[in-house]
């Protein structure tokens, strides 16, 4: 199916396409070309992440947190820490972009990262300013941990567990955005950058997964906020 992708405002050229399973995503850039940002694709009306399956006998005792809006993400191994919007949808029905660069978008479609089910955020890889709330995640590598802290001062705490990179034209819509029945965390921006044509040409996916359910989700936030 047809992909539109997550980009920016200012073209980098990304080796997250080619690096994904060789090199764990590391991320080059160099500047520049301006291109106006395009969303990613629609959720396909099966995969709607609010109507997750019940919860089965196999994960009863796997923690799982209430709705509460994300306010920001983090990931200490590359150095992420971004502000988190809510975004809905376009017109068109794709999902809407964070309307600055240097934020993430959770996707109001989907449940609250901690929830059980499928969690959605997406981000700027760059702008004409300079790099994206996202630009870091090319540089991630499975294992790596993500923090994404609550409206209710609870932390979601995630371990990636896959990196994908997928063209524009074979983008899996059904399974990237589809119900989950235990925590899952999607997020997804621009890869590949196509000097010829000015524009990105995939996206790259990241999957992430509660550590466990001894470590469990929910720790107290320190200092407030």
């Amino acid at each position: 199916m047809a992909l539109s992708r997550i980009c920016g405002r200012r073209g980098l050229c990304t080796a997250a396409a080619t690096a994904c399973a060789a090199t764990g995503l590391a991320l080059l850039a160099v500047a520049a070309f301006t291109y106006p940002a395009q969303p990613p694709p629609a959720p396909p009306a099966a995969a709607r992440t609010h109507d997750t399956p019940a919860q089965p006998v196999a994960d009863k005792n796997l923690p799982v947190l209430g709705p509460s809006r994300p306010l920001r993400i983090t990931a200490p191994a590359v150095g992420l820490d971004a502000a988190v919007d809510t975004v809905g949808t376009a017109e068109d029905g794709t999902i809407a972009l964070p309307g600055q660069g240097d934020h993430a978008g959770w996707y109001s479609g989907s449940v609250t990262p901690g929830q059980r089910g499928n969690a959605l955020l997406v981000g700027h890889l760059d702008t004409t300013r300079g790099p994206g709330a996202f630009y870091p995640l090319g540089a991630l590598r499975t294992g790596d941990r993500i923090t994404v802290h609550r409206r209710d001062k609870s932390i979601a705490h995630f371990t990636i567990t896959e990196l994908n990179v997928y063209d524009q034209d074979d983008f899996p819509a059904e399974s990237v955005y589809a119900p989950a029945t235990q925590p899952l965390l999607t997020l997804i921006t621009c890869a590949d950058w196509d000097t010829t044509t000015r524009t990105y040409t995939a996206n790259l996916v990241i999957t992430a997964q509660p550590p466990n359910p001894v470590e469990g989700l929910l720790r107290p936030e320190r200092g407030g906020g």
